[in-house]
């Protein structure tokens, strides 16, 4: 029987493990009339193992594998981030954040990445955290911008970091180039009472010399969209709509389209847009910018290739698109609550066919065939609202006893029927040869 296991987190703080094993089905022998008709099927056994104690100060804002899925990071509403082992659920690595409050918003995490060497985090304040996992000690905390909605690392590229958020336009990061700007970056030392310095500061140059040095005013215009220190690439908003209007920016999620690639990338806005950025083109707009419902967008995920994404809004739509053409190529149906999170994944390594798993405010775990059927295959209820899934490991189902009696009992009479062939010459040599009955006939009148 093979089985599929996944790990949800709640508004609880509850950490659930979900496996879902699929019964070996036996094809029925061919029915005769005045027969019974077959048995249906076995449906499915779902098995839930529940890690923690309900505590609503605990709940679970992120959840991710390390880069190794060695151990399962969370991260939690009171400012914990842990490493969960993924067998037993025990707490092996422990961090503390302070998350405080800005008026009656709470800080919450809006980026969770883990690697063999440190857990990156980020608040919706933009106060961004690289935690060092061997030295508890060593922490580097970074700005990044007010109102981050999302922040996401580049699966291959760890020091690369996209961030966007309300009017925050999607930006890369180099955490290398950020680090080191804000290790070069010390106080001056301050003089001692009593003695002057001897150097003089410089007086500051006039407005006209520093404006040659620059290239005249044009060139000192161009200059506010210089890139800041740590910075990659910094979109830039869309043109004005029909009415000359400035057009909002409030970017949801953010989503890299290929692991081995920084180049594009998709974004989700409340605006019910998709916006996919090219970078290589050298153009800061979107190449695809599309309005997908009418709804905002709450969540991404990658499908099987860059070519398309699955998204979620905040009316119970899972919607599958088309990042070339923006171009919406079917939704995935039966919700009856917001889906918070999504994931896709591929069962068999050798399949083509992948999957998609999500968890939705209905308490209900999902996992859709990405076919042109979308076909429910599971549907799994789990008591709390989910608020993050990932996808665990891949039992595939092992021969049954039958199947290798058979294979056995089949090796068995072909080398039986292989020693066999002397034998079969050495009759049908001793056998005479049949002679026409007409033959004897005339044989019997000749005579």
């Amino acid at each position: 029987m093979s089985s599929q296991r996944f790990y949800t987190g709640d508004e609880q703080g509850l950490v659930k493990v979900v496996t879902i094993t699929e019964p070996v089905v036996v094809k029925p022998k061919r029915v005769r009339r005045n027969q019974p008709a077959p048995e249906a099927p076995p449906k499915p056994v779902p098995t839930v193992e529940t890690w923690g104690i309900p505590d609503r100060e605990k709940a679970v804002q992120m959840m991710c594998w390390d880069f190794e899925k060695k151990h399962l990071a969370v991260a939690r509403k009171n400012g914990l981030v842990q490493l969960l082992d993924p067998k037993d659920g025990t707490v092996t690595t422990e961090f503390k954040h302070t998350l405080g409050k800005e008026g009656k918003v709470d800080n919450i995490f809006v980026g969770l990445f883990a690697s063999s060497e440190s857990i990156i985090t980020c608040t919706n304040t933009g106060r961004l955290v690289v935690q060092s996992i061997a030295d508890h000690s060593k922490a580097t905390v970074l700005e990044v911008g007010k109102d981050i909605c999302r922040m996401r690392v580049h699966p291959r590229e760890h020091h690369i970091v996209a961030t966007g958020g309300k009017e925050q336009e999607l930006t890369l990061w180099d955490l290398k180039a950020l680090c080191k700007d804000t290790e070069e970056e010390t106080p001056e030392p301050s003089t001692k009472k009593g003695k002057k310095n001897s150097k003089k500061a410089p007086a500051p140059a006039p407005a006209k010399e520093m404006e040659k040095k620059a290239g005249g005013p044009e060139a000192r215009y161009k200059s506010k969209d210089i890139l800041a220190n740590g910075q990659i690439f910094k979109a830039k908003n869309v043109k004005n709509d029909y009415l000359d209007l400035r057009v909002p920016v409030w970017n949801t999620d953010v989503q890299f389209l290929n692991q081995y690639d920084t180049s594009r990338i998709a974004v989700g806005t409340r605006n019910h847009q998709i916006r996919v950025y090219d970078i290589k083109s050298g153009a800061r707009r979107p190449a695809v910018d599309a309005e997908v419902g009418e709804m905002p967008v709450v969540a991404m995920a990658n499908g099987k290739d860059g070519s398309e994404i699955v998204f979620s809004d905040t009316v119970t739509n899972v919607y599958s698109i088309d990042t070339l053409t923006g171009a919406i190529i079917g939704q995935y149906k039966g919700f009856t609550g917001v889906a918070t999170a999504l994931a896709t994944f591929i069962p068999f390594e050798d399949d083509s066919t992948a999957h998609l798993v999500t968890v939705a405010m209905d308490r209900c775990l999902r996992v859709h065939e990405m076919t042109k059927t979308r076909k429910l295959l599971h549907k799994v209820y789990l008591k709390q609202r989910m608020t993050a899934v990932v996808v665990g490991e891949y039992a595939p189902a092992e021969p049954t006893e039958d199947e290798e009696d058979g294979v056995v009992s089949n090796k068995k009479k072909r080398t039986e029927g292989e020693g066999d062939d002397e034998n079969d010459d050495d009759l049908w040599e001793s056998m005479g040869k049949l002679e026409d009955k007409k033959n004897k006939k005339r044989k019997l009148a000749k005579e």
